[in-house]
């Protein structure tokens, strides 16, 4: 791809909306879409495309060093996400024998006002998974952004937390933290079919912040382990919070199983907790579908369901549903109506163009906006393992639909995490120019 530069110093340009939606799949090429966006290490070379959602926004990795032909970058994703910080994970393979496959580890950073930075990490002294690791900022009042990274993993003897420090620019190995206060048991005895709630898996990690630099690592079926980072001292420990059961349990008595980032998501605002659930109901029929070749499903309704917790005590009560909406009672104007038909979602091409319904429609991956408290964007598809994908704007609130945007077909999805929300816009210059 040829690179490419924005130039926006005399072009009148809308502000960017205080958060964005940042497609997770960092996109490797020569494409540099904004100046106002781009910084760069030795290596590498990283901006940002922002948009406003439910339109997705994107980062491209450029690679600098043209000379370095036995590296091949392979893959890029943001690992994680908090105020104006971003750290990212680059995976290179090297061409010459033996071949290895390595991680680099990036923050990208953006203090308003001025020009991003980007700064890559020492290799961290032990492998571990994306959902494993957290970034928590320090504020440092007119001095450069520092920040920790922490990283809790499951080990045969418990849990294992690890973090960097941006001032001594070092890693550092905690050791095992201990439990001390374990998430209180469930309300109702769990089945077999649901067995997987009775272990913590991690899928996400959460930041809260304040004094004691409060971070949390998600099991979104299960609950939530939170350490203080900064007040912990030499010996941190973990509490546990649960998590609402998940809804198929509480109603129908089905199994819990699978990978919980497509029905649930979760965000700190404010200082309170913001949980939301995805409930579909369908079944899978014995046909293949001609397109996709893939079994079919039948979706015949979804709804979506918000919790809330202000409190954080560790109790069950703590958590209030504070709003629900089923799809097929949601409000639809018809704009939105006519886009969600030029899109091809409402229209079955297989089928002489029979229109669909909304609550006909695959939906997955439920994630809360940032800027509102009952706005959830929605992973949209006509049928399982489609390319094409589309975002929902779901006021769950208001009970409409606000908004529709292509998330792209230059990316398989599959059932990976597509997107996260991110307040790094609000760190951006005003003369950011967004893409429509």
């Amino acid at each position: 791809m040829a690179t490419t530069t924005t130039d926006t110093t005399n072009a009148a340009t809308p502000l960017l909306q205080p958060s964005i939606l940042l497609d997770t799949h960092v996109h490797i090429g020569d494409r540099r879409p904004n100046a106002t966006t781009t910084a760069e290490d030795a290596q590498i070379q990283v901006s940002i495309s922002p948009a406003s959602p439910p339109n997705r926004s994107r980062l491209f990795v450029r690679r600098l060093n043209r000379d370095t032909v036995s590296l091949l970058y392979e893959d890029a994703q943001i690992v994680s996400a908090a105020d104006g910080l971003l750290l990212l994970r680059v995976t290179i393979v090297t061409t010459t024998a033996p071949s290895r496959l390595e991680n680099d580890y990036f923050v990208y950073s953006y203090q308003w006002p001025g020009r991003p930075s980007l700064r890559r990490l020492p290799s961290p002294p032990f492998p571990f998974h994306d959902d494993e690791a957290g970034i928590l900022p320090l504020p440092v009042p007119g001095g450069e952004q520092q920040f920790k990274i922490a990283v809790l993993s499951v080990r045969l003897n418990g849990f294992n937390l690890r973090l960097f420090d941006s001032a001594s620019w070092s890693w550092t190995n905690v050791g095992k933290v201990i439990v001390a206060s374990p998430q209180r048991p469930f309300p109702i005895k769990i089945p077999r079919n649901a067995a997987r709630l009775n272990q913590h898996i991690t899928t996400t990690a959460i930041t809260l912040g304040g004094e004691d630099g409060t971070m949390g690592w998600v099991d979104l079926y299960r609950g939530i382990l939170f350490c203080d980072v900064l007040s912990g001292g030499d010996h941190p420990t973990l509490v546990g919070v649960p998590l609402p059961l998940p809804r198929r349990l509480v109603d129908r008595g089905a199994e819990v199983e699978g990978c919980p980032k497509a029905n649930r998501g979760i965000a700190v605002l404010d200082g309170c907790l913001r949980m939301v659930e995805l409930e579909v109901h369908g079944e899978i029929l014995p046909t293949r579908d001609p397109e996709t070749g893939h079994l079919d499903r039948e979706i015949k309704n979804w709804e979506l369901y918000m919790y809330t917790n202000s409190k954080i005590t560790g109790a069950w009560e703590d958590w209030q549903l504070v709003h629900r909406v089923e799809a097929s009672q949601i409000n639809i104007d018809q704009a939105i109506h006519d886009s969600l038909l030029q899109s091809g979602l409402l229209r079955d091409k297989m089928q002489d163009g029979k229109e669909r319904k909304l609550h006909n429609l695959l939906t997955s991956q439920p994630a809360l906006s940032l800027d509102g408290e009952g706005v959830v964007y929605l992973l949209t598809k006509a049928k399982f393992m489609q390319r094409q994908a589309w975002v929902l704007d779901v006021d769950v609130k208001g009970n409409k639909i606000l908004g529709l945007a292509e998330f792209g077909t230059d990316t398989y999805l599959g059932l990976s995490l597509a997107y996260c929300p991110s307040r790094i816009s609000s760190y951006m210059d005003a003369w950011t120019s967004p893409d429509n």
